[in-house]
């Protein structure tokens, strides 16, 4: 049950479903997949949110 609860707030990769690896500094929130399929830049300050998703056609 608890497990099931923790999972809600875990940040996972839309599309392999792995956990993000975070790494934060003093102006910005990284996240992104360890097999690079997704990254989250997050910048407090700005109240901005970036999302990078690799293109298809250039794997």
């Amino acid at each position: 049950m608890f497990s099931k609860f923790k999972s809600m707030f875990q940040d996972r990769c839309p599309e392999c479903e792995q956990k993000l690896v975070s790494h934060y500094d003093h102006m910005t929130l990284t996240k992104h997949c360890p097999d690079h399929h997704y990254t989250e830049e997050t910048y407090n300050q700005l109240g901005v949110t970036i999302v990078y998703r690799p293109n298809r056609n250039n794997e």
